[in-house]
């Protein structure tokens, strides 16, 4: 089975490429920037309407977006890889909660910043905006910290790496980039440092953020 992924070096499609790197899944790379060019938005639209990217064609040939849902979907189609708990497992609860969490109230403070005038057209609104976003993302994350205060870890659920550590990974990787994130969020850095050791995530950091690999 093959997918195809759709996505931006950088963009919310790392995540994506990095779970299929981790399930050891066949997938070709389709690279469209969703705020480039004609060219650009058209290659997204074409499988898209909404223009957004991560979008991840399945092997029946249907399109799937939204980052979150895509890693959820994966992680429970692929049970005996062990990177999202069970139904039934007490991790579960977190593990939705926390991904939830991550794609609504901090990864839209992303979309707002990557673009505001799609959200109001007078640019001297735009600032103020910008900044609302900066102190609401801020916000987002030293919650979740605090609350994964004292975590036994050595990942956000306990001892295995699952595709929460590998969505917050990515985010800390976004503006204002990690020197921010890991001043703000102490608890959260750990985790987040740990995720990035693995080989295969360190490999597609490294095609998105230009990040070194380690030896």
């Amino acid at each position: 089975m093959t997918y195809t992924l759709y996505g931006k070096p950088g963009f919310g499609s790392a995540c994506v490429e990095a779970t299929l790197e981790l399930l050891g899944l066949d997938y070709t790379l389709v690279e469209a920037n969703p705020l480039g060019d004609a060219e650009n938005r058209a290659r997204v639209a074409a499988v898209n309407p909404l223009g957004q990217v991560p979008t991840l064609i399945l092997p029946d040939g249907r399109a799937m977006t939204e980052s979150a849902a895509i890693l959820i979907y994966l992680g429970d189609l692929y049970p005996d890889q062990s990177f999202a708990p069970a139904a039934n497992a007490p991790e579960r609860p977190d593990y939705l909660r926390w991904l939830s969490f991550l794609a609504t109230s901090v990864y839209s403070t992303f979309t707002l910043s990557d673009g505001p005038e799609r959200f109001h057209p007078d640019p001297a609104h735009h600032k103020t905006m910008l900044e609302a976003a900066d102190v609401r993302r801020k916000d987002m994350l030293v919650s979740m910290d605090a609350a994964f205060a004292g975590q036994a870890g050595p990942y956000l659920l306990g001892e295995r790496l699952s595709f929460l550590d590998v969505y917050l990974a990515m985010m800390s990787r976004w503006d204002p980039g990690r020197e921010s994130f890991d001043a703000h969020c102490p608890h959260l850095r750990p985790c987040v440092e740990r995720t990035e050791q693995n080989p295969a995530i360190a490999r597609v950091w490294a095609r998105n953020f230009k990040t070194a690999v380690p030896a």
